[in-house]
């Protein structure tokens, strides 16, 4: 089966089984490293891609679902103000987390940014609690991540004066 969709801005072809897992597909034919294809059944977080703007574990996306769809990975988020945000938030607060599961924090963070209303505290601690790591307290990663919103909602408020 041929797919046409986009992936980081950009217009790609591939030619696939319907239902090879997208995740497999960004890894292995595109070579995507921010992809980490551990679980292989939605349980870790750490294939997380924005599949049309919202959050998707990728091992878990037929390729045939994704046919004129627009993807972005961690390579594509890093060229946007949304992840220069969480960056900095993160960077501030000292916190540190793992080259396996940053890029899906990371993605997962700003994907609460783009929210039409400032997601409640509940909203964000399920959103980062769908990526699984050791590396950091889940306490420490959503105090980081409210901080994150908040500068996003001071930044808006500046901007609309």
């Amino acid at each position: 089966m041929t797919i046409d969709f986009i992936l980081n801005g950009e217009d790609v072809t591939i030619k696939a089984n319907p239902t090879d897992r997208l995740a497999l597909i960004l890894r292995d034919q595109f070579g995507l490293g921010s992809i980490v294809y551990d679980c292989g059944g939605g349980r870790c977080g750490k294939c997380m891609v924005l599949l049309d703007g919202r959050t998707a574990l990728s091992c878990l996306v037929p390729v045939f679902r994704i046919r004129g769809s627009e993807v972005v990975t961690y390579e594509g988020f890093v060229n946007t103000s949304e992840h220069e945000m969480v960056r900095s938030a993160f960077d501030e607060s000292g916190l540190t987390l793992c080259s396996y599961c940053a890029p899906a924090r990371f993605m997962a963070a700003g994907s609460l940014l783009d929210y039409p209303s400032r997601p409640s505290e509940t909203e964000v601690a399920e959103t980062m609690a769908s990526v699984l790591c050791r590396c950091s307290p889940p306490s420490a990663v959503l105090r980081v991540v409210l901080g994150a919103i908040e500068m996003n909602e001071n930044r808006k408020y500046r901007r609309a004066r």
